[in-house]
């Protein structure tokens, strides 16, 4: 017997269908994952299931009872619990008030604090989820924010948990953490719906894997039966190629971008970034590879003028701009393409149109006279960007925070690189993408490197750094602690100094 069915389910907004006669069985103490490309359903489906959104059409069944799940509400009472991909928590409140929100413990018509704390500490303990519930939550790091919302969703009973790309917003160290919770989950009985893009996660963690495309169901097969190739080609409809760094250097003249003995204090008073120098030319990728927390973030805030400079200097085609704002850095042409989408690189309120031209929007044509916006050439330039860089939505009118995490990364891409940089300052560029959005990605980042443009590249994906970068620069606590030139950056080697910090000698070897 299934523990969830769903039969013809479809979702429209607008002239835009979503979900089209989507059918699927999900067993009982199973890892069932979707797949599919950015825009293919996926987190629309199990919006459906949760209730946040009402089906056109469609009907769900619990183990053969047909059930009508209206609200997030009844969604829960049936023991249906969704872990989003944009938490939903209040930063200002310790773990445990965010747990029990909503569904407070009393004592007559008083919270009974005691028993909230005694109560999250026991869920806390008996998942292994190691959590402190006096903790306010905007101290924790963003894979313990992660638990706190499994926590809310455990406190509820959930028995059916839905994890809507968990793993988009963590590093390679939390996604083993949150990989182990879910195999516990596995263990104690409880059915896991997991929405990831990463194929190699999905074939990691699943016992089942269904594709989706253009809100359709293509395929469902065991894990035993699938590929990485094959998975790939039933998500896009044809075989895919990742594009790969194949010529040699061929950078160009003096640095774009030359940083001097730069050091960069952190959110905790700490020095994160440590007297770090090097430069980008023109046609060249620089990578820098390091374990997520090794000083990344910090730098790309204080080159892109988010964050101060504590000591150093940061040039620009020759001119200091150390203590310059991020306006004037952007006029001498430097892209921003940041790790975090929702924080930093949208207005997730604002409509398409005035994301793409978020930091550009005094430019012209899309000013008529000096004051007002040129309404037509804005939409023209909107929807252009949607269909070259593939963002799938009803229209450019919509808020750019209900487009799924993919498409918000097609959207800040196609701002960033349509306004021709000289230099592009890129982080984590394919975290939450579809393997056909990595394959496009990729491409436009060689390409802008073909076209004499300087790319400094941060990733967390050392797949990625090997296989674009000209040169690899590694962080370990704050230090740069060498610099390779891409035939002797070896995996073995890049992985040892991401770990340890330190080159290995011949003996070691």
């Amino acid at each position: 017997m299934p523990s969830l069915s769903i039969s013809g389910l479809t979702k429209t907004f607008g002239k835009f269908k979503a979900v089209d006669d989507f059918s699927l069985e999900v067993a009982s103490g199973t890892v069932h994952s979707l797949v599919g490309e950015n825009g293919a359903g996926k987190s629309t489906v199990v919006k459906c299931i949760y209730g946040l959104y009402s089906p056109t059409a469609g009907s769900f069944a619990l183990d053969g009872q047909p059930v009508v799940i209206k609200t997030p509400r009844d969604a829960m009472k049936r023991g249906i619990g969704m872990v989003h991909q944009h938490f939903m928590l209040v930063p200002s409140l310790p773990v445990y008030r965010n747990v029990v929100l909503g569904d407070e413990p009393r004592r007559g018509f008083i919270f009974d604090h005691e028993t909230a704390i005694e109560t999250v500490t026991k869920l806390s303990e008996q998942y292994d989820l190691k959590i402190d519930p006096l903790a306010p939550v905007h101290s924790l790091p963003v894979g313990i924010q992660q638990r706190v919302e499994i926590l809310k969703i455990l406190y509820r009973k959930a028995e059916i948990l839905i994890f809507d790309e968990p793993t988009a917003v963590l590093s390679p160290q939390e996604i083993k953490g949150l990989f182990s919770i879910i195999r516990s989950f596995k263990k104690a009985g409880k059915t896991i719906i997991f929405i990831a893009h990463n194929l190699s996660e999905v074939l990691a963690i699943s016992d089942i894997i269904t594709v989706m495309r253009k809100g359709k169901h293509i395929a469902t097969l065991p894990r035993e039966k699938a590929t990485k190739e094959e998975l790939a080609t039933l998500m896009v409809g044809h075989s895919v190629h990742m594009p790969v760094l194949s010529e040699a250097s061929v950078s160009q003249g003096e640095a774009v971008i030359e940083i001097q003995n730069l050091s960069v204090i952190g959110d905790r008073g700490e020095e994160a970034v440590k007297n770090v120098s090097f430069s980008v030319h023109g046609s060249e990728i620089l990578g820098i590879a390091g374990i997520t927390g090794n000083g990344q973030s910090e730098l790309e805030e204080a080159l892109s003028g988010l964050r101060p400079v504590f000591k150093g200097a940061i040039r620009m085609k020759g001119i200091d701009i150390t203590r310059e704002a991020s306006l004037k850095r952007r006029h001498l042409g430097l892209s921003y393409i940041p790790e975090d989408r929702i924080k930093t690189g949208l207005a997730p309120l604002a409509s398409l149109k005035d994301n793409a031209l978020l930091g550009y929007q005094y430019k012209q044509p899309y000013l008529r006279g000096q004051f007002f916006q040129n309404f037509q050439t804005i939409r023209l330039f909107t929807t252009e960007l949607m269909r070259k860089y593939g963002v799938a939505a009803a229209s450019e009118n919509i808020q750019a925070g209900t487009l799924s995490g993919g498409n918000m990364q097609r959207l800040v891409m196609a701002r960033e690189l349509e306004q021709d940089p000289c230099f592009l300052l890129v982080s984590q560029p394919t975290r939450g993408v579809d393997i056909g959005g990595i394959s496009f990605i990729h491409d436009r980042l060689l390409s802008l490197r073909r076209n004499g443009k300087a790319i400094l590249l941060i990733s967390a994906d050392l797949d990625e750094i090997l296989s674009l970068s000209d040169r690899i620069a590694v962080m370990h606590r704050g230090h740069i602690v060498a610099v390779l030139d891409r035939q002797e950056a070896t995996r073995n080697l890049v992985g040892r100094l991401m770990l340890e910090g330190t080159v290995p000698t011949a003996k070691e070897e």
